[in-house]
């Protein structure tokens, strides 16, 4: 009897060391925040064999609110934004961008779209806003139905020395249609109206050019349609190569004199001309 009344107080005494001492309560001292030789760290697993809940706070390592979240986690209101954020304004940041603004083909200024940090060239317009072309069945006598190169629409476009008007007195002014020329103006009848090759909305859609010819000529006023549709002209303000093709095959034997300073093209009443000319 005296025997088996020590062996169970040693046993007991055994169990303890091999659990890893003695085990304290909440309230025991030297608790230290956690359990004495078994205590958890900050994303360390919970009880034993089984990971702790994603979010969920261990003794002596709780996330405060507002702090940095996990990785690959939303953050919260409180934490840091990303790196590289956009600008206040909810665009780009340009300002460590250096631009240098293109040269445009037709001589117009660069614009800086929306969203962007350095001026392109516009998109070049048609420049035939508010036209509207009158459908035709047949020309008269002298006419020919075409398009010339500018004008917004096709008409009867008077030949050279072939038409024969009826002396008339002609109204001032143009009584046509926007898009449309007094045909007296272009070697046709006053009663007449003809596709207008120098048509215009804004002085933009004018310029002075030159091209080859096969006798004497100086630059004159065109509208930036045919400009662009006839590659023999070349801006006076920005010089480009013909084709070979433009070149004439004959030339005269007049001695050319030398052209005045071309003035300005500006649009006046739909209409390019060159003014401040001498």
């Amino acid at each position: 009897m005296a025997l088996r009344n020590a062996f169970f107080p040693c046993l007991v005494a055994v169990f303890a060391v091999a659990c890893g001492g003695a085990v304290f309560g909440s309230s025991d001292p030297g608790e230290g925040g956690s359990p004495s030789g078994g205590s958890s760290s900050s994303g360390s697993s919970g009880a034993a064999g089984k990971p702790s809940k994603a979010g969920s706070s261990s003794k002596g390592g709780s996330s405060s609110s507002g702090g940095a979240g996990t990785a690959g986690s939303t953050p919260t209101a409180g934490s840091a934004g990303m790196a590289g954020s956009v600008s206040a304004g909810g665009g780009p940041n340009c300002a460590a961008v250096d631009c240098a603004d293109p040269v445009c083909a037709d001589g117009a200024a660069p614009v800086t779209l929306p969203g962007q940090c350095c001026g392109t060239c516009p998109a070049p317009t048609g420049g035939c806003e508010g036209v509207v072309c009158k459908p035709v069945m047949a020309c008269p006598a002298g006419y020919t139905l075409s398009q010339p190169t500018g004008a917004c629409c096709k008409g009867c476009v008077p030949n050279p020395g072939g038409v024969a008007c009826v002396e008339i007195a002609c109204a001032p002014g143009n009584p046509c249609a926007l898009g449309y020329i007094r045909g007296d103006t272009v070697g046709g009848c006053c009663t007449d109206c003809v596709p207008d090759a120098l048509f215009c909305n804004q002085d933009n859609e004018c310029a002075i050019a030159d091209r080859p010819r096969p006798c004497c000529g100086c630059p004159e006023v065109i509208s930036m349609r045919e400009y662009r549709d006839d590659a023999c002209w070349s801006l006076v303000s920005m010089p480009r190569s013909e084709p070979p093709e433009c070149q004439p095959q004959f030339t005269c034997n007049a001695i050319c004199g030398a052209c005045p300073p071309p003035g300005k093209a500006s649009c006046v009443n739909h209409h390019c001309l060159e003014v401040g000319a001498p």
